[in-house]
Order: structure tokens, then C-alpha cells, then sequence
């Protein structure tokens, strides 16, 4: 799997038991090798923000592409070709949809908003745009 999974919700309102802000947060990253390491995300996410309200989750995010860019800044910084962000809820529903773990994996690849990094799917080798002219 040369893409990374990203799992989110959204808070409507403000929450007082965390007292956390309305708007969407990110759950999990995971890529082939297993959940990324917090502190990578930590530094990725310092460019967008000075202070996270919760240790458990990044956010919040305004908009939707608010956080689809921070999820292509964690994909462009690991020099991957795609990240496929999945609301918590869409996550869950293919964990109950999928019989195996195949099918699971299947439905993260395939489903979900897929962002594509240009600069890593669209580079070309040397010999490749030789052979092109």
C-alpha cells in the first residue's frame, strides 16, 4: 500500500467535557507499516497551528479542506502518491460491510476522498522522458 489512510470526525458544537471546538479533527494516520508516530504528525501539524487543544486528536480544522491539506502535507512530506481521508463514520461502515481483512483494506484503498500528489505520481525517470521524445 504506497497510500496512507486518514481517519476523522467532525464536532458540530463546542464540547465542554473536553472542551473541545466545533469543526473536524484527525483520528489516525496509518500507512503500509502501521499508524504513524505522533510526533512526526506534531511537527507537520506546528506549520498550521501553534498549539493542539487535544493529545489524542489534531484539530480543529475549519473545513473539510482545511484538513484535506493537512493531510496532503503529511502525504507530500513521506513523498507518497495518494492519501484517502474517511470520516469516522464511513470508516465504521466498512469495518461492519467487510467480512475479512482484505475487504476492509480493499474498501480503505478504493473508497473515501483520495487526494493525489502530483509532484510524486507525475515524476518521471530520465529514461522514461527519453523515451517519450
Amino acid at each position: 500500500m504506497d497510500k496512507l489512510i486518514a481517519i476523522y470526525k467532525h464536532r458540530t458544537e463546542f464540547n465542554s467535557k473536553d472542551r473541545s471546538a466545533a469543526g473536524f479533527y484527525l483520528i489516525n494516520v496509518i500507512s503500509s507499516s502501521g499508524p504513524l508516530k505522533k510526533d512526526f504528525l506534531d511537527k507537520i501539524y506546528a506549520d498550521f497551528f501553534l498549539t493542539r487543544e487535544n493529545e489524542d486528536e489534531f484539530g480543529p480544522f475549519e473545513s473539510l479542506e482545511d484538513l484535506s491539506k493537512f493531510g496532503f502535507a503529511i502525504c507530500d512530506e513521506l513523498k507518497l502518491p495518494y492519501i484517502s481521508l474517511h470520516s469516522l463514520e464511513e470508516f465504521n461502515g466498512l469495518i461492519e460491510d467487510s467480512s475479512n481483512l482484505t475487504e476492509l483494506l480493499e474498501g480503505l484503498n478504493c473508497r473515501g476522498n483520495i487526494l493525489e500528489n502530483l509532484a510524486v505520481t507525475q515524476k518521471k525517470s530520465f529514461f522514461e522522458r527519453v523515451l517519450k521524445l
